[in-house]
């Protein structure tokens, strides 16, 4: 493997999955030494607080559009008004990958946390029996 493609498989195990150099240097057969030469020289840390926030604004959006699908859904049916199907799948499209959203999370920052902001499948399933008369 090239030394370029170490360095950008290098940084992506560090910004994205989190591990410690010194795993990254055992799977890439890389020194420490060049590792954290590359970590400084190219900032992976400042790249990789950016990419926790990236993503900690991607949760709270898509728990948000859920949020504002839930309430129009909830207005529709209290309202006894035609709830376009292809809102109510889009609904159950988002609330599928609230729960992988935040395995996917837990799994990248096991030292953050967690949030009690995110919907458990249990939830899931709540809402969609109640809300939607799904079985």
């Amino acid at each position: 493997m090239a030394k370029l493609n170490k360095l950008k498989q290098a940084q992506k195990l560090y910004v994205q999955e989190n591990k410690a150099l010194g795993e990254i240097g055992m799977e890439l057969d890389l020194s420490r030494r060049t590792l954290f030469y590359w970590k400084k020289q190219y900032d992976w840390d400042k790249r990789k607080f950016e990419y926790e926030h990236e993503k900690d604004a991607f949760s709270q959006e898509l728990l948000e559009l859920a949020r504002k699908m839930m309430r129009k859904l909830k207005n529709d049916l209290d309202k006894n008004s035609h709830t376009n199907q292809s809102e109510i799948y889009s609904f159950m499209n988002v609330l599928k990958n609230i729960p992988l959203l935040k395995e996917y999370e837990a799994s990248i920052s096991q030292s953050k946390p967690k949030q009690q902001n995110f919907l458990t499948s249990e939830q899931v399933r709540e809402i969609e029996r109640e809300v939607l008369g799904i079985e």
